[in-house]
């Protein structure tokens, strides 16, 4: 799935990031419920959701539309969000990853992600679009006790 996104977004970026009005839904159908629409507010810099797959809501336990990432994030936090998402916007590259999340069995549950850069008429980036694959699971969905025990305390975790 990321390598998906990053041959679209590599197709359209002609020299530079792709513009938003590149990305047609048409292009990208088959992968749409593990996607992230994030909108990037310059001075602070912050991410906020603005769309979230539906994949990505059921896998995570909750919808992070218009959430702010850095409102979401526990102070032992394992992924560095925010920097990856900061690299990104400072380099104009898109970047990857994979991340890890333990399950009520004691398995590490592992997902990749991809976070690429888009910007709206102008040069600057403006949004991210992003992806999580989360491979085959399907049982392990109410098993994933970091999201799972936070949601349930109060303190959601952005996946």
């Amino acid at each position: 799935m990321v390598r998906s996104v990053h041959r679209w977004w590599l197709d359209k970026s002609a020299g530079d990031i792709p513009d938003r009005a590149d990305l047609d839904p048409a292009d990208l159908k088959r992968l749409l419920p593990n996607l992230f629409i994030a909108d990037v507010e310059h001075a602070p810099f912050r991410i906020r959701y603005r769309l979230m797959g539906t994949r990505a809501i059921e896998a995570t336990g909750m919808d992070l539309t218009g959430r702010y990432l850095d409102e979401l994030l526990p102070a032992d936090l394992d992924e560095p969000w925010m920097d990856y998402y900061h690299r990104a916007y400072r380099t104009r590259r898109p970047l990857f990853g994979a991340c890890e999340a333990p399950t009520t069995s004691g398995r590490r549950f592992i997902y990749e992600f991809g976070l690429f850069p888009l910007r709206k008429g102008g040069a600057t980036v403006e949004q991210f679009l992003a992806i999580e694959d989360y491979f085959d699971l399907t049982s392990t969905l109410i098993e994933l006790v970091e999201w799972r025990a936070r949601k349930a305390a109060g303190a959601p975790r952005s996946a």
